[in-house]
């Protein structure tokens, strides 16, 4: 999905939920059983990330997700906002049943690349924030809280 080196224009994406369910399936397909590569949790708590508070179950989480993908597909906001409130929301979310990090980070780098931010995909974020794990899984537990300081901390 990442647009060519040196392309024009941003790469078309998929619908957020066709997106979400892709990235899943290639985060997770090895190792998650195939009934739950790719689909949302329902009443099932995550296998992962259990340090960011409690995650929403039920249509919670697909009403969450329909209005995240509604957000994305019509904000003006800038790249850098997108991508790190698609990030948090997937953290606190936590949609599937494991390889919810992997998904809120590919998701993240897919929207600061396709929305002009980072064009080539060759920021790597990534390695920040395994070399410092506990202010980043800390950064999102706040996000998740919903408060105006939690989600300020997250962004900055």
């Amino acid at each position: 999905l990442m647009p060519d080196l040196g392309a024009r224009g941003a790469s078309a994406l998929p619908p957020f939920g066709q997106l979400l369910a892709g990235l899943h399936a290639a985060a997770a397909a090895r190792w998650l059983d195939a009934a739950d590569v790719g689909r949302l949790r329902h009443d099932a708590a995550p296998q992962d990330l259990t340090g960011l508070g409690v995650a929403p179950v039920g249509d919670e989480v697909a009403a969450r997700l329909d209005l995240l993908g509604r957000t994305v597909a019509t904000t003006r906001a800038p790249a850098l906002v997108v991508a790190a409130v698609v990030h948090g929301e997937l953290l606190a979310l936590r949609p599937f049943a494991a390889g919810n990090g992997v998904v809120a980070r590919a998701a993240a780098r897919l929207l600061a690349t396709t929305g002009g931010l980072d064009p080539t995909g060759s920021v790597v974020a990534e390695a920040v924030w395994a070399a410092s794990p506990q202010p980043y899984l800390g950064a999102a537990a706040g996000f998740a809280t919903g408060t105006p300081d939690g989600v300020a901390a997250w962004l900055r």
